[in-house]
């Protein structure tokens, strides 16, 4: 089976374009979709769905790698080995580490954008309690800063300042990524080279 994994940070819209990956045919796997959790410390805001148990994740993720056509590509949305509580399942984790990647780029104001559009109609105590989760690895000026724009219904400027952090983490860990990268500009000439086979 051959995968191709969408990278990018924060906002830059991986879960879009799984979508209109699916839209168009290609066959796709939404680990967070699956999961009910979108992966972060915020991965549960506006999820009505119930979160699966380990088990239950296991099985679903197994029946969706079954389910493809192994002569096609499968896309997934990069993750890290959990999704909130949920562990990957390890065939999950070893496609994500063999695939070839695509990072999504965004200007930074789109991605806050995004990020505003998903999250900034949420109870500001949701998100400040999301926020305070977090607070060792953000650090307290950081966190504090964070929490008194959700306090004062800023949902974007206290998205501005977590992104300071979300953007680190991401570029410590595409510093050690060793998978074979494919160009965004790319991505129409795979589809249609997919598409003739």
């Amino acid at each position: 089976m051959r995968y191709r994994v969408l990278t990018g940070l924060a906002g830059s819209g991986k879960t879009a374009m799984l979508e209109r990956l699916a839209e168009v045919g290609e066959q796709v796997i939404d680990l967070e979709r699956l999961a009910a959790h979108r992966g972060s410390s915020f991965g549960r805001i506006g999820i009505r769905t119930p979160m699966p148990s380990p088990a239950e994740f296991r099985t679903l993720v197994a029946d969706a790698l079954g389910a493809c056509d192994p002569a096609r590509p499968v896309w997934l949305e990069d993750e890290g080995p959990h999704i909130g509580p949920l562990r990957l399942p390890a065939e999950a984790t070893a496609a994500l580490a063999a695939a070839e990647t695509v990072e999504l780029h965004l200007p930074f104001d789109a991605r806050v954008g995004r990020l505003v559009d998903t999250y900034g109609s949420a109870e500001p105590r949701e998100l400040i309690d999301a926020t305070q989760r977090i607070r060792r690895r953000l650090g307290n000026p950081r966190t504090d800063r964070a929490v008194s724009h959700f306090h004062a219904g800023r949902p974007d400027a206290a998205i501005r300042v977590l992104l300071e952090y979300f953007d680190d983490g991401y570029a410590r860990r595409a510093a050690h990524d060793n998978r074979r990268a494919v160009s965004v500009d790319d991505l129409p000439a795979i589809l249609a080279g997919e598409s003739e086979a």
